[in-house]
């Protein structure tokens, strides 16, 4: 498993002059307090066994649009004039920052216009339009519909917000440092997803200028290190939400002084956090939310600090991906086989062939039989998709069908 890290060492420089302070995030909280409530903060007991240490749980993903974004947006929003409301505001999103706008905008009778990539999750694209949205697609990547949006602005007169450069985001985002302080004063660690580093850049404005000594881990995917999209047929990060190049210019400032670490953790980990908030919390984390919990499961946290805090930030994951990486967890798991078997074509085989399958109580899922290309002459090739319990379990069902000269073989 291969490990990525940026910027070793202690960074203990405290930032006097930073862009945001706290007063501005205190502020921020004050402000947007009447529209949204506080998230929970949670002891995971499944996890804390799991890895030998005391997990808590951040649920940003409990917002009403379900990410940690609403706070950036809303107290962005809340900071304009009147007259800037009446002429509408415009912004560009793959997605979480695009609901948070667009919901917020709803409630506080805004026009918006939100521009995503066409890449962006179709769940995250439908919820923005029944949010009263106008959605326009345009680019692969969002550095393309950030660019047509700004222009869009400029056209049309329309208030630009930024989804994480802009000091008003970044104070809002911090609202959550605030709350994280009051449940749980005494962690010693904290992992929080970078994207453009708005939630990072605010939640370590808020620890560091409280004094809290907490160590502050940033996690980013490989994807960015990465070409990203060079032709259609380019790998899409599972976690998108994070999948930015370039981190803003505000929230880069504050990172530079403020968090101790910088981790990358592949995609394919990211994909197997997933499935663990889905096993351990009975909850569905998208890929962005879970790169934190990704970073233990990478034994990327030094085993000192004993108790660390994960920002699950947003549960906005497309239902055709879920499905494909819960089946995907069932395959690693021992929980499902696919497997392929050669038998004679002829009457009373396949009668045979599934009742020793039975016999093993496997459940029969799919079947699929290959006469014309049978690699053996005058017999037809089986495969199955079966239901088992573990990977003990599995190698049953082998040692079952081996026995009867079957020579199974897992596809």
């Amino acid at each position: 498993m291969r490990v990525f890290r940026e910027r070793e060492g202690k960074m203990t420089k405290q930032q006097t002059t930073a862009p945001v302070s706290l007063r501005d995030i205190e502020d921020a909280r004050k402000r947007i307090a009447p529209h949204l409530f506080k998230t929970p903060l949670s002891f995971s007991h499944g996890l804390s066994a799991r890895f030998n240490r005391d997990v808590y749980i951040k649920w940003d993903n409990k917002l009403r649009t379900g990410s940690f974004k609403e706070r950036g947006a809303l107290n962005f929003l809340l900071r304009l004039s009147d007259e800037q409301r009446k002429q509408g505001v415009c912004a560009a999103s793959a997605g979480n920052h695009a609901l948070a706008v667009a919901w917020h905008c709803k409630k506080l009778g805004i026009p918006c216009t939100i521009v995503m990539p066409t890449t962006a999750p179709l769940v995250k694209i439908k919820t923005s339009s029944n949010f009263g949205a106008e959605v326009q697609l345009v680019g692969k990547i969002l550095g393309e519909s950030y660019e047509f949006a700004q222009e869009l602005s400029r056209k049309q007169k329309k208030i630009f917000v930024p989804g994480y450069d802009h000091v008003d985001v970044v104070a809002g985002a911090g609202v959550s440092g605030l709350e994280i302080l009051e449940d749980l004063p005494d962690f010693d660690s904290i992992v929080v997803p970078i994207g453009g580093g708005g939630l990072i850049a605010g939640i370590a404005r808020a620890l560091k200028e409280s004094n809290h000594p907490a160590k502050i881990f940033g996690v980013r995917s490989t994807w960015t290190k990465g070409p990203g999209y060079t032709s259609p047929f380019s790998p899409s990060p599972i976690a998108d939400g994070i999948a930015v190049k370039e981190i803003g210019g505000v929230p880069a400032e504050i990172i530079e002084t403020d968090v101790d670490e910088i981790l990358y953790v592949e995609e394919q980990i990211i994909a197997s956090a997933v499935t663990l908030y889905l096993y351990e919390e009975r909850t569905v984390i998208e890929g962005a939310g879970s790169a934190s919990l990704a970073t233990l499961m990478a034994d990327m946290i030094p085993a000192n600090f004993k108790k660390t805090v994960l920002l699950a930030c947003g549960s906005n994951i497309d239902l055709n991906i879920l499905a494909r990486l819960i089946q995907r967890s069932q395959f690693q798991q021992g929980q499902l086989v696919r497997l392929r078997v050669s038998v004679p074509d002829r009457p009373g085989s396949l009668m045979q062939l599934t009742k020793c399958i039975s016999d093993q109580h496997a459940n029969v899922l799919e079947t699929f039989h290959e006469r014309s290309f049978s690699r053996e002459p005058g017999n037809v090739e089986i495969t199955f998709l079966l239901e088992i319990r573990d990977l003990k379990h599995k190698q049953s069902v082998f040692e079952s069908l081996s026995a009867l000269d079957l020579n199974p073989m897992e596809v």
